[in-house]
């Protein structure tokens, strides 16, 4: 179903404006790699980090909604801005 989506947005967009928005790339890597553990999982394959692995991509199809809500969207982008500050600060005062 994400894989679709995906295809109908590349194929309306085209790959300039596609990739121009950071969240298709997001779902791009979420959708294939949750694609990827699924398979390998009911291939059989089976461990802690496949488990794990597939539990984190499961769970990041649901950011797929930050996109949709702009609240929450710019919750994230501030987020971001604030991370990155204090990484900043992490970097002059500790070293």
């Amino acid at each position: 179903m994400y894989v679709a989506d995906i295809l109908v947005r590349f194929n309306g967009l085209g790959w300039l404006s596609f990739r121009a928005n950071g969240w298709n790339i997001f779902d791009v890597v979420v959708a294939t790699c949750r694609l990827l553990t699924t398979i390998s999982v009911r291939v059989g394959a089976s461990g802690y980090l496949i488990d794990q692995l597939q539990k984190l991509f499961l769970v990041s199809v649901a950011f797929k909604l930050v996109q949709r809500m702009n609240n929450l969207n710019k919750l994230f982008k501030t987020a971001v801005y604030v991370a990155s500050l204090l990484f900043l600060r992490f970097v002059l005062f500790c070293s």
